[in-house]
């Protein structure tokens, strides 16, 4: 860069949409063509693990570790499209989420929902991230929930808007912005 010119702030993508549309497929085909580093976190519904009583327990994972399912990485529980949050699940992963990463890094965050949006440390983490340069891509639930308003809101992220009519034609505009960002 020359004298006295200022390096271009990345921006992030945000995939938004509803339940089941393919943000987290978008998401995962993104990353496997950029064919970088990632690090940040994926919540995972097991309904193979149901329990009668409490339905789907629904876990976050680092992305690039190994899974794991214990209580330190339980968030909660689904049960015929209810959520149920165990209280500060998700601020115990705050710490985590501002961890450093290496340089040519992409943040993942699959997904931001509204089951996190009372857990104040964690929001805060994913908002510092936000203002920060490491490229992130995102999945967002489409809930009008003011945490949720907040991040679609945030003035260095751009919103992809997911449909199950343009999924497969949106992977090609958000590869491209992803490589545009990381480049810069």
């Amino acid at each position: 860069m020359g004298e006295g010119s200022v390096k271009a702030m990345r921006k992030h993508a945000l995939i938004v949409g509803p339940r089941r549309v393919g943000k987290s497929t978008l998401i995962r085909k993104v990353i496997e063509t950029l064919n970088c580093s990632v690090a940040g976190f994926e919540t995972k519904k097991e309904s193979k693990m149901e329990d009668e009583t409490l339905g789907s327990p629904i876990y976050i994972h680092t992305i690039g570790a190994p899974w794991h399912y214990s209580e330190e990485n339980l968030l909660g529980y689904c049960k015929n499209q209810k959520t149920q949050r165990i209280s500060n699940a998700f601020n115990r992963y705050a710490d985590k989420l501002l961890q450093p990463v290496p340089e040519g890094t992409i943040f993942c965050f699959d997904e931001i929902g509204f089951m996190e949006s009372k857990e104040k440390a964690f929001c805060d983490a994913v908002l510092e991230r936000l203002d920060g340069d490491i490229p992130i891509l995102a999945a967002v639930k489409d809930k009008e929930i003011p945490f949720l308003n907040q991040v679609r809101n945030h003035p260095n992220c751009k919103c992809f808007f997911i449909t199950e009519e343009n999924r497969d034609k949106l992977v090609d505009e958000v590869l491209e912005f992803m490589k545009n960002q990381i480049e810069k």
